[in-house]
């Protein structure tokens, strides 16, 4: 299983860059902070795939325009997520 609130990469190809991430009922507004930043990058989200189970857990799907700074684009949402949620818990 993999670990909730983890951007995991699924696969790359020439023009697109595709992930899942797993959120537990408790972490709902780390995914809401996530989409928002995911859906402000102009022109970066491709597709999202949203499920909840019955037991409250989420799965995003997600696909990116590959891009060159793609990866730079990951990891500068990851920071302002991270900042954003121990902004929150403190």
């Amino acid at each position: 299983m993999n670990q909730a609130g983890t951007l995991n990469i699924e696969s790359v190809d020439s023009s697109s860059v595709k992930a899942t991430m797993w959120f537990e009922p408790s972490q709902a507004r780390a995914s809401s902070i996530w989409l928002l930043h995911l859906l402000n990058t102009r022109g970066f989200l491709e597709r999202l795939w949203f499920k909840q189970s019955t037991q409250g857990r989420i799965r995003l799907k997600l696909q990116f325009r590959k891009r060159a700074d793609w990866q730079q684009q990951l990891a500068d949402i990851k920071l302002q997520v991270l900042s954003l949620t121990t902004k929150v818990e403190s």
